[in-house]
């Protein structure tokens, strides 16, 4: 990376912070010192270049990590019982014509590809609208899932939250672990899995309330590539039941057909 030593105009407080300038780690004051600058300092400039494309490769050459299955929803549950301070009314920002904002080569990139990805958008929720003004048969298929995924949510931190709200962790035959969160109050309880592997498309996993009369029906799920996913389960709990798991035919059975691959006593 270049030096400054040939800036004649540079004062060495400044320039020093020209790698917390391009990570954007400046406050509005260091900021303004800096760009006023950066018309007599081609190599800061240049300087400045370099370090924001060191910054963009770094982060390309680390594979995304996919959150597991409960991460949104424990952060759900602890928002809902974290108390909220009142909204902060942000302060009048200052104009200021004379400050010249410096786009670098990387920052032209990037405001490109924004620029596409942000037209790309609006034509493809342009096209949806279009799709949903032509039928009410797509609307229901949308948002019917949507409402009911976000009913199961609140189901759910509203288990999480519950004074009373418990969770077991166990681990599953084939593969996986299982998180059973209940709540006796409530009466009611969810499943958290990892790891578990993809069926057949005619095999479903069914969940089961298993009490002392017997095996009660919770409802099915799938799992995708990723092994996870999340189901708070139909019906009432009942106090001392154990939560059970089985692979069913598609659309479920009445009773197991199999034996449970994990079993969770609530």
């Amino acid at each position: 990376m270049s030096k400054h030593s040939n800036d004649d105009n540079f004062t060495p407080d400044v320039t020093d912070i020209s790698g917390a300038y391009a990570l954007n780690a400046v406050n509005p004051a260091e900021r303004d010192a800096f760009e006023a600058t950066l018309p007599n300092a081609q190599s800061t400039l240049n300087e400045v270049t370099e370090l924001k494309d060191t910054a963009v490769l770094l982060g390309l050459a680390v594979d995304p990590v996919v959150p597991s299955a409960g991460l949104k929803l424990n952060l759900m549950a602890q928002i809902a019982q974290t108390p909220q301070l009142s909204p902060v009314v942000a302060p009048v920002a200052s104009i200021r014509p004379d400050v010249t904002r410096f786009s670098t080569p990387t920052e032209t990139k990037a405001q490109s590809r924004w620029f596409s990805r942000t037209v790309l958008t609006m034509t493809s929720v342009a096209a949806a609208a279009a799709l949903l003004i032509g039928g009410g048969v797509l609307v229901n298929s949308v948002v019917v899932p949507a409402q009911q995924q976000a009913a199961a949510e609140q189901e759910l931190n509203a288990i999480k939250a519950a004074e009373d709200s418990q969770q077991a962790v166990a681990e599953v035959a084939g593969g996986g672990t299982a998180t059973l969160v209940w709540s006796n109050q409530q009466a009611s309880a969810a499943l958290i899995v990892d790891g578990l592997a993809p069926l057949p498309d005619d095999k479903v996993y069914e969940l089961w309330y298993i009490g002392e009369s017997g095996p009660r029906a919770a409802g099915t799920f799938t799992v995708d590539e990723s092994g996870e996913t999340w189901r708070v389960l139909e019906g009432d709990m009942q106090a001392g039941d154990l939560v059970g798991v089985t692979i069913e035919p598609k659309g479920g059975s009445e009773q197991p057909t199999t034996d449970p691959i994990v079993g969770i006593q609530a």
